[in-house]
């Protein structure tokens, strides 16, 4: 049975967020690499009001056609990425993913705190670089779509 486009596009981020690591790069370059893969769009602004008439913005790590894509370090500074990744989604109108890159191989305090939230929340969860089994149909069954 061939694997699906979907596992093809996984299997090839897993590879590159584990090159990149092995290199000593940071968030910004695993988020580059996820972006690129998946033909999305890095750093995307969008503007928004609060307030009395305040006006901020906010930069989406990843935006596709369906998604955006917060994307952070399995580190404590990672624990404000379900908040920005539905924010993001409140603005665009765009479905939520949330996406921890893995350094050490294992599941630490804080990939285990945000995945549980973000599966409390109903919001995608995805860590890369994977060290188990993959099955992209039950953790990102859009990458097919994208």
């Amino acid at each position: 049975m061939r694997p699906s486009w979907g596992t093809c596009k996984l299997a090839l981020i897993t590879l590159a967020c584990t090159a990149l690591y092995a290199q000593g790069q940071d968030e910004n370059a695993f988020n580059d690499s996820l972006c690129r893969t998946l033909q999305g769009e890095r750093e995307v602004r969008h503007d928004y009001n609060y307030g009395d008439g305040e006006d901020s913005y906010v930069k989406v790590d990843c935006e596709t056609k369906l998604y955006v894509i917060e994307g952070g370090l399995d580190r404590r500074s990672s624990l404000d990425s379900l908040q920005q990744a539905l924010f993001f989604s409140e603005l665009t109108g765009k479905a939520p993913v949330v996406v921890i890159y893995d350094t050490d191989g294992k599941i630490g305090m804080y990939e285990h705190r945000i995945r549980a939230s973000s599966e409390k929340a109903g919001i995608r969860f995805l860590r890369l670089p994977f060290h188990e089994t993959l099955d992209p149909n039950t953790l990102v069954p859009a990458l097919d779509g994208d």
